[in-house]
């Protein structure tokens, strides 16, 4: 194989079938041989031994008088890995092939080799030669008769032409081998950076695990604190439940003895002509008991009994409502009850904060929801807006905010605002306030995790949408969209 870096490829290849011809090239390209007796020139012509040491332009010249001939020639050189780098070809070589066929038969074995179509005729247009070989930086037209320097200039640029696409085509391999080189070590770092993701997805599993635990606890936590809180309200009508029951049985104790004083003036009316002084006693007896007072204030009291006990069974109720036990499907709901029975429950988180106010649109259809995780999505919000509001009050000074609920239909969804007359949320972490564990609460006082599982409950787990308007200094409304239908939801989840 030649050494493109040392040596040049000087090997050429005449095809001509006027001998003539050949002796003219060898006399341009190898002027040594100009001196050469006939006897040489013939032996040359009958024996076909053509191949010369170099000349003194360092070319070494086969010759074939035919196109067949030739390409044999060019077989050999294949076979031998010695390429000829150009060929000189007449265009015209009766009885055998032309230099066009010559040509594109050439090509088919060796499609490197630089060519030059002589001609002295106009046998071909070049639109011609194209139609027949195709487009080619390989091929040039050299008419007869031929200028010398033309010939060796043809000669020196074409042999280098073909040293430098050999030399590319070797840098090209050392390039392709560096590449596979480099893809070799991508591959392998391909396949590390996989095993990298295995481990990073089985993290995130393990991760998605402890949040659910995570999750867990802190509903558990919101169920102790609400228990704290409903056992507070449940205080407050039992207490004066227990003080109208007390008064009610010093009450009765009166008119138990102003019966039994009763009966004696009637037993002595009926068996002692003194009756008149019993029934003065009657009358004291009845002044001590104050039964006017007792007649106006029993009914009162049995009344606010009945009000205390009927605000325990709201508040039982509510309770088995907001927390749906075993609820793992959803479930066709009215919202307006839903969020009804979760203001009940948390009133004791902004009763001393808040005036609720609510704006419940009469007549909504019902929505499948999972009631339970619904019911956590609205408290999370009202507690949110009374920590908001919280924030906001002076201590001490016994004001207080407003937060506002309402519902309505809006097409295909139905629409909950909340709403607060909080500090609103600013603007650099609005971007923010859906992601896990992110908050603004002190050290204790949330875990960041309320305003994430809303989102995660009503985007993913009910197709909807929930987002926010604010205002600083004026508050934040926060407004929730649930499908009436699940196709609605399954719609804006596609486009999202």
């Amino acid at each position: 194989m030649i050494n493109m870096n040392n040596n040049k490829n000087r090997r050429l290849l005449i095809i001509d079938d006027n001998h003539s011809i050949h002796d003219d090239f060898r006399k341009i390209l190898k002027p040594e041989m100009a001196n050469r007796g006939a006897l040489d020139a013939t032996e040359t012509a009958l024996f076909g031994d053509q191949t010369d040491s170099l000349g003194s332009h360092g070319f070494e010249i086969d010759s074939a008088f035919q196109g067949q001939e030739g390409l044999a020639r060019v077989q050999e050189s294949a076979k031998l890995s010695r390429p000829y780098a150009m060929a000189f070809i007449d265009v015209r070589m009766p009885p055998g092939w032309d230099g066009i066929e010559t040509t594109a038969k050439i090509w088919e074995i060796d499609p490197e080799l630089q060519v030059v179509i002589c001609t002295a005729y106009s046998d071909y247009s070049w639109d011609d030669m194209i139609a027949r070989i195709g487009q080619s930086d390989r091929l040039v037209i050299l008419k007869k008769p031929f200028d010398n320097i033309e010939v060796l200039q043809l000669a020196n640029a074409l042999t280098e032409k073909w040293r430098l696409v050999q030399l590319a085509k070797l840098r090209m391999d050392g390039l392709e081998e560096l590449v596979g080189e480099r893809t070799l070590e991508l591959t392998r770092a391909n396949e590390k950076l996989q095993g990298d993701i295995v481990w990073r997805q089985a993290a995130e599993k393990q991760r998605d695990s402890m949040e659910i635990q995570l999750r867990h606890a802190q509903k558990l936590e919101s169920i102790g604190q609400l228990a704290a809180g409903i056992a507070h309200e449940i205080n407050t009508p039992t207490q004066y439940i227990g003080d109208n029951v007390r008064f009610l049985a010093d009450a009765f104790r009166d008119i138990k003895q102003l019966l039994i004083r009763q009966k004696e003036v009637f037993q002595a009316a009926s068996d002692n002509p003194a009756a008149r002084e019993v029934l003065r006693e009657l009358e004291a007896a009845a002044r001590a008991a104050d039964t006017e007072y007792l007649l106006t204030e029993i009914p009162k009291s049995i009344e606010q009994t009945m009000e205390g006990v009927d605000r325990v069974a709201r508040i039982v109720r509510a309770m088995k409502e907001f927390s749906h036990p075993g609820v793992s499907e959803k479930t066709p709901i009215g919202i307006n009850k839903a969020i009804e029975s979760t203001l009940t429950v948390s009133h004791n988180e902004w009763k001393y904060v808040a005036e609720l106010v609510t704006h419940l649109a009469p007549d909504l259809p019902l929505v499948r929801c999972l009631p339970g995780e619904f019911n956590q999505v609205i408290l999370n919000l009202i507690v949110n807006a009374a920590h908001a509001i919280a924030d906001t009050l002076p201590a001490g000074s016994g004001t207080k905010g407003t937060i506002t609920i309402s519902t309505r239909q809006s097409g295909d969804w139905l629409e909950i605002r909340i709403a607060d007359t909080g500090p609103g949320i600013p603007e650099k972490i609005r971007t923010r306030i859906f992601d896990p564990f992110f908050t603004t609460k002190a050290v204790g006082k949330g875990t960041g995790q309320g305003l994430a599982i809303a989102h995660s409950v009503v985007v993913d787990k009910h197709g909807g949408t929930i987002t926010f308007e604010t205002e600083i200094g004026r508050g934040t409304t926060f407004i929730i969209l649930l499908p009436i239908n699940e196709s609605a939801g399954a719609k804006v989840n596609r486009e999202i």
